[in-house]
């Protein structure tokens, strides 16, 4: 089963090809391009993604990124849009997650790293 979790919702859904996963989704108060660049940039990323190895596979500036996680081989998808000038959405799509165990870990520290991201992010200058 895939467990698809926001900030609000947590539910269940038929598992889709690429095995068990977690969505998670956040709006901050920063523009696109500083999002991407939150979570190109591996200096960047670590002021807010602590504990985790990424590599980038692929990014589409600065709307989307393409990671993998050294850890287990999963996939991650970053989608960014942008609210206006000063506004993004974030979607965090986690595939290739290996068990129902693995989902609830991954759903906790998706939701506590996007609240880093957002601290991180609206931060003052």
């Amino acid at each position: 089963m895939t467990v698809v979790a926001s900030s609000s919702k947590t539910r269940a859904v038929k598992p889709g090809a690429d095995g068990l996963s977690v969505r998670a989704r956040k709006t901050v108060a920063a523009p696109a391009a500083a999002v991407f660049a939150a979570w190109k940039d591996p200096r960047r990323r670590a002021h807010w993604l602590v504990g985790v190895e990424l590599k980038v596979v692929r990014a589409k500036p600065p709307a989307a990124l393409y990671l993998t996680c050294a850890e287990d081989d999963s996939e991650i998808a970053v989608t960014i849009t942008a609210r206006g000038r000063v506004q993004s959405a974030l979607v965090v799509d986690h595939t290739r997650l290996a068990s129902a165990q693995l989902v609830a870990e991954r759903r906790h520290c998706w939701k506590e790293m996007l609240r880093a991201l957002k601290h991180y992010l609206e931060r003052p200058a």
